[in-house]
């Protein structure tokens, strides 16, 4: 047991100090079915979405609140993206791998429709 409590300490006195600084948005399903997945995200300043992949091919993507966002490719060979987006604006993308960082001030509110 007490090995057990030395490696655990351990552990956690030597994990990356970036990873305990990551601030998640939120993530909630408000509609799953054959047809679509449509997600609402809250990314408060600050926060991301951590790497993640979109399984289905297509999907919208419309801003209920804008704001500054750093999109941030899975691979280090492909340049991260910021964009500026204002409120009500909509967006048409394809699938892909990435993770998504709220860079700006206020907080953004987006309606995700993936398409199945």
């Amino acid at each position: 047991m007490k090995m057990l409590k030395i490696l655990f300490v351990s552990a956690v006195a030597f994990a990356p100090l970036s990873f305990a600084d990551v601030k998640l948005g939120s993530r909630e399903v408000i509609l799953d079915n054959e047809k679509v997945e449509v997600v609402r995200l809250v990314y408060p300043p600050g926060s991301e979405s951590g790497m993640h992949t979109h399984k289905h091919p297509n999907r919208t993507v419309y801003f209920v609140k804008g704001g500054k966002l750093k999109l941030i490719p899975e691979t280090k060979d492909k340049q991260a993206t910021i964009l500026n987006v204002p409120d009500g604006k909509i967006l048409y993308l394809p699938a892909g791998t990435h993770n998504v960082k709220n860079i700006g001030e206020s907080e953004i509110i987006i309606i995700e429709n993936e398409i199945k």
